[in-house]
């Protein structure tokens, strides 16, 4: 899910950037709308996701705390997609790259790391299971 908004994220920055709806001066506004759409959409998702983990595994195996585990780690997984997909793209743009080929594989290896890290640094935290 996070490489998905991440990478619509990056999209929109690039038809924005083509269409001169976004420029590098006024980055900042794109930046926190799309922050924003991601939380929301992360915030909603990990409740589903959440809830559905709950009663799939947690209930029955008596670890209610996975169900925790997985809404907060899909809400920041989803956040950190929706960071990374609009502020790569201009990063790299900034930097005199090719925004558009160069982001996505960034995007997706950076957010498939720090997901991981975060799932499993909650496993650790919240249902006591060492890494």
């Amino acid at each position: 899910m996070g490489g998905n908004v991440g990478t619509q994220s990056s999209t929109v920055f690039a038809r924005g950037l083509a269409w001169n709806q976004i420029d590098t001066k006024n980055f900042l506004p794109y930046l926190f709308r799309e922050i924003r759409i991601g939380a929301m959409m992360g915030l909603i998702l990990g409740v589903a996701a959440g809830f559905i983990a709950y009663l799939w595994q947690g209930a029955p195996n008596d670890e209610p705390m996975i169900g925790v585990v997985v809404g907060i780690s899909l809400w920041c997984v989803i956040t950190l997609g929706a960071i990374l997909g609009s502020s790569l793209p201009w990063v790299m743009l900034k930097l005199g790259f090719d925004h558009a080929p160069g982001a996505d594989p960034f995007i997706t290896t950076i957010k498939d790391f720090v997901g991981l890290w975060i799932y499993f640094s909650l496993v650790a935290w919240l249902i006591g299971v060492a890494a």
